[in-house]
């Protein structure tokens, strides 16, 4: 039976593979895309046969026309830019959220699915043991992407006491075809292409899904809720746990190019990106380690996804798996 889907985050990384999967499953996709996306990637979606819908996330009412009637709202849009602004930020992923939930509440959709991120914990334990769907969340975030996930996840589960279904998938860094600069593929490929002489927090554990998995888990979360086997189920889909050591020296070895062999401690990391600002600002340049984002390399990211495989049949690949044809597609060599 064909669904009715309104998307927010189609033009994105994620949201884009979702899309794609969902028309080649039949479902009727409506996509929110705003006045400044790019015209191709909005042709891209036309051309697959997707209805897109002109609105934004921040603006409630312009939503109203392409979420009505909906059978369920994928809400998978977000602000991760590092550089942006703290008002911007919080409008995208913490207003952004609440005005599609509590307009899918308010129209009477049927449920709502919340694309949110491990970046909400803040992290996982110290001593690098895997953190699971019932770990507590901590409050020293890192970046204000971590910070802004959790309130508009927050935001988000209040609709809930009013009567709003909802699911919740938190993935962790996503990586795979087709993007070469989405997602994490924008790392890898800084590594397959030998551009970083340094390593920040090699040892730290941290999980990695590729995206084709990633949208085969939230399909089969929506089949199982629709069966009634689901009803107000969240799942970390996070795929497989390494330091981030290994993912790098697997890229570089694929690639052909020699791991970084300098590898900083977080304090030194963060004196030397303290110290190199001023540089990069009289050049006109962004800071290549914004505090957010070193501040998270301290971190252990790893996280236990036993339930999505035990309850959805999920068996995301390997890194074994997923990383060669990914290194081949971020070269060029596909």
């Amino acid at each position: 039976m064909s669904r009715r889907v309104f998307l927010t985050g189609a033009t994105g990384y994620i949201g884009g593979a979702l899309a794609r999967r969902l028309v080649a499953a039949g479902d009727s996709v409506r996509a929110l895309v705003r006045a400044t996306s790019d015209p191709a990637v909005v042709a891209a979606l036309r051309a697959l046969g997707v209805e897109t819908c002109e609105g934004d996330v921040t603006d409630r009412a312009s939503m109203r026309q392409g979420m009505a009637g909906s059978d369920w709202v994928v809400h998978a849009a977000a602000d991760l830019d590092f550089y942006a602004d703290e008002r911007r930020v919080r409008r995208t992923n913490v207003d952004g959220a609440d005005n599609v939930a509590s307009l899918a509440y308010k129209l009477g959709c049927g449920r709502l699915l919340l694309l949110s991120s491990i970046a909400a914990f803040t992290g996982s334990p110290a001593d690098g043991t895997p953190a699971t769907e019932e770990s507590p969340k901590g409050l020293d975030f890192p970046s204000l992407y971590s910070a802004t996930k959790r309130s508009g996840e927050e935001a988000v589960r209040a609709w809930t006491r009013k009567g709003l279904d909802l699911n919740v998938v938190w993935p962790s860094l996503v990586y795979g075809p087709p993007g070469k600069k989405s997602g994490a593929n924008a790392l890898l490929r800084l590594f397959a292409k030998g551009r970083v002489p340094v390593l920040v927090g090699g040892g730290r554990r941290t999980s990695w899904v590729h995206v084709d998995d990633l949208v085969e888990g939230m399909l089969r979360l929506m089949e199982r809720a629709e069966a009634g086997g689901a009803p107000g189920r969240d799942y970390l889909m996070t795929g497989d746990v390494a330091t981030t050591r290994s993912v790098i020296e697997r890229t570089c070895a694929l690639a052909g190019v020699r791991p970084p062999r300098l590898e900083l401690p977080l304090w030194l990391a963060r004196l030397g990106a303290r110290a190199a600002a001023p540089y990069y600002r009289l050049r006109g340049f962004k800071n290549p380690f914004p505090p957010g984002q070193l501040e998270s390399l301290g971190r252990h990211w790893a996280f236990d996804d036993s339930r999505a495989r035990r309850e959805l049949d999920w068996t995301p690949r390997s890194l074994d798996e997923g990383l060669p044809p990914t290194v081949d597609h971020i070269l060029g060599r596909d």
